[in-house]
């Protein structure tokens, strides 16, 4: 019996706000992703704050894991099994090139299960 159900490839979701984050102040949170080899789907969302953004990716993630860079400056590392004023990890934007990409490969080898690189 064939199925007509749209299958989503595993991936990270990196959402940001929209109006107000532009993708080339994050890139090196993606480059920490993609160095850990785990796909990953950025995407702008209307929601402001960095914690909504991330727990949303967490939850819409079909590995449980989701970045939010929100208006307010903060780059949150959400896993789905926390609760929502509870994220894994925050930086923030301004923080260095080193701990963003820290970040985006810390969500990497969450779904990895390995442990993580020091911020």
């Amino acid at each position: 019996m064939a199925t007509n159900t749209k299958m989503t490839k595993p991936h990270i979701p990196v959402y940001f706000h929209q109006d107000s984050i532009d993708t080339a102040s994050f890139t090196h949170v993606i480059w920490g992703i993609e160095e850990e080899g785990i796909p990953y789907v950025i995407e702008g969302k209307r929601g402001e704050s960095s914690l909504e953004l991330g727990y949303m990716a967490a939850e819409e993630s079909n590995l449980g894991v989701g970045i939010g860079i929100g208006k307010d400056g903060w780059v949150i590392l959400h896993y789905n099994k926390l609760q929502k004023g509870h994220p894994l990890l925050q930086v923030k934007l301004g923080d260095g090139e080193e701990r963003l990409r820290s970040i985006g490969a810390n969500g990497a080898r969450l779904v990895k299960g390995i442990p993580f690189k020091s911020i």
